[in-house]
């Protein structure tokens, strides 16, 4: 055999057992609405990091930020047929996907505060709910939550401190029945658009305002165009996270297991982060020129919307009065 040939072999060789040894890790492809630079996005990149260091290198994430796979309706039909691996979504997403139990979650004015979703998302009520979307076979494994701040009404240019301030506003929400259903309560009109053209609506009056969190407020640069934030809370973002059942298939009992290990770690620094970063992020709205507005008739914001608890919580009623402590 010729020299070269051997040394050709043995070049090959070692190239080919260097790349078992370090070979990349398989992607998860994890879409979500918020850029990756904001506090979501930082914290899918913990993830990330805890997932690959958990499977000894076989796994990592790979992030699609800022919507740019679509509004969440399109995201959760490729997670279905695995096109897309992982995703964070509004309850009520899944709700219009035929979740039932979910629809609760999205009810306005469920929670007082995000520590009382925490704790009862991460008790047994919250592992009923994850089973929930996995009965309703979908395609769909549940491995955890993603509880964020509060949400509250961006304005581009009227102060809305009363409920009747509401009347006849344009507002952006996501496409889901109970936003839109919420919204009408208020007084105003829900407008369904996704997440990548909230920012160009605003700008050219499509619409009058949005919802959302203020750090989503201001990682997306809504201070460009909108002068108020009215804090209102009228939802705390309560996002199940959920896997495609055929990624969910292709991983072993223990990969299954650093998954959801890591997803805890990873949400449960963010829970850490994110109530003072929610005070952060109102100081840096302000500092950009946006005006901080509170409300005037908190109580008639939560009667206007109680027809949507006997609309959307029937059959849940003990449930509800369950989270909400009256039992």
């Amino acid at each position: 055999m010729k020299k070269s040939l051997i040394v050709a072999l043995l070049v090959t060789f070692v190239a080919f057992a260097a790349g078992s040894v370090f070979a990349a890790p398989q992607l998860i492809k994890y879409p979500d609405s918020q850029p990756d630079t904001s506090s979501i996005g930082v914290h899918l990149k913990l993830f990330g990091e805890l997932l690959e260091k958990k499977t000894a290198g076989r796994y990592g994430v790979q992030q699609f930020g800022s919507g740019m796979m679509g509004p969440a309706p399109t995201v959760i039909q490729q997670v279905q047929m695995g096109a897309l691996d992982m995703y964070r979504c509004d309850a009520s997403v899944l709700y219009d996907f035929g979740v039932q139990s979910m629809k609760v979650l999205s009810l306005p004015y469920l929670f007082d505060s995000k520590e009382a979703a925490q704790e009862v998302l991460y008790g047994p009520v919250g592992e009923q709910f994850l089973s929930d979307v996995d009965a309703a076979n979908l395609q769909l494994k549940a491995v955890g939550w993603l509880i964020e701040p509060a949400r509250n009404l961006f304005l581009k240019s009227k102060k809305v401190t009363s409920i009747g301030d509401m009347k006849g506003l344009k507002i952006r929400v996501p496409e889901s029945e109970i936003f839109l259903a919420t919204m009408e309560a208020f007084g105003a009109a829900g407008t369904p658009i996704s997440m990548g053209e909230v920012y160009t609506s605003m700008q050219t009056g499509v619409v009058d305002g949005a919802e959302n969190t203020v750090d989503t407020f201001n990682s997306n640069r809504f201070d460009e165009v909108c002068k108020y934030i009215t804090l209102d809370a009228h939802n705390f973002n309560i996002c199940p996270v959920v896997i495609s059942k055929i990624t969910w298939d292709k991983l072993s009992a223990d990969d299954q297991k650093a998954l959801i290990e890591a997803w805890s770690e990873a949400s449960r620094a963010f829970d850490a982060f994110a109530i003072k970063n929610d005070l952060d992020a109102q100081e840096l709205a302000k500092s950009r020129g946006v005006e901080i507005l509170q409300l005037t008739d908190k109580q008639a914001w939560v009667e206007a919307v109680k027809p949507l608890y006997d609309k959307f919580g029937k059959g849940y009623e003990d449930l509800i009065a369950q989270i909400q402590g009256k039992k």
